[in-house]
């Protein structure tokens, strides 16, 4: 792994220290699993969080049209320590688990 794509990793990581989140290399990318579901990417420096239905993201987020075949939302570094993020990554997890 490259230092950069490490430092990258791990500040996304730190961002969600209080959750019970890790990361595998995948398809270039690093899958982040939360409770052990597969929740998005990170990957370029965003996370690629899978689209659930959240309502309390920021507007800047921009949620991908229905027909889209790809369904996550593109979080910039920009929000590694916004106090919403950790929250939606647990419920991101939660949702997913009752699939």
């Amino acid at each position: 792994m490259a230092l950069e794509e490490e430092s990258i990793v791990q500040t996304w990581l730190n961002g969600l220290k209080t959750l019970d989140v890790k990361t595998k290399k995948m398809f270039g990318c690093y899958c982040l699993y939360c409770d052990g579901q597969a929740v998005g990417w990170i990957h370029d420096s965003v996370l690629s969080l899978r689209e659930v239905g959240l309502d309390y993201l920021p507007e800047d987020i921009k949620r991908p049209h229905q027909e889209d075949s790809i369904q996550e939302l593109v979080i910039p570094l920009d929000y590694v320590s916004a106090e919403w993020l950790p929250r939606a990554v647990q419920d991101t997890a939660d949702i997913r688990k009752r699939m």
